[in-house]
């Protein structure tokens, strides 16, 4: 089945379209920083009464396939921003450089989730409107 089958069905429920690209904004930052995941997604979803398949489908935006390369993006990305010499311990360094990049990178999918799901959401509910218009 196609993505933006699945998609349109998430989004398609009634609700805010800014409350709906939020949830699955939370979902993201949750599903990237470490020791958080779809269950906590879930759990603050509900908690928080929004949207839960939504934040648990962003959660799900890290996964065995993308975890690699998210992870090794974060190194990066924290390298980048604290330079080589943060720890004299090679493990602490590597620790301290990929969790430095990992919350940054988690606020920066978050928000272009964010982005993505709501533009998603008002471009499929004004593709409905003119069909509705004109029946």
């Amino acid at each position: 089945m196609a993505l933006q089958p699945r998609l349109s069905k998430l989004v398609s429920v009634s609700g805010d379209p800014h409350r709906l690209a939020l949830a699955f904004a939370l979902g993201v930052l949750l599903g990237v920083l470490p020791g958080t995941g779809a269950f906590v997604a879930a759990g603050v979803a509900t908690g928080l009464q929004m949207n839960v398949p939504l934040a648990v489908a962003g959660a799900l935006v890290i996964n065995p396939l993308t975890a690699p390369i998210m992870y090794g993006a974060s190194f990066l990305l924290g390298r980048w921003m604290l330079g080589d010499e943060v720890a004299k311990h090679l493990i602490v360094r590597i620790g301290l450089t990929t969790a430095a990049g990992n919350v940054i990178l988690a606020f920066a999918l978050a928000v272009a989730g964010y982005t993505g799901v709501l533009l998603f959401t008002l471009w499929l509910r004004s593709k409905k409107g003119r069909r509705a218009s004109r029946r």
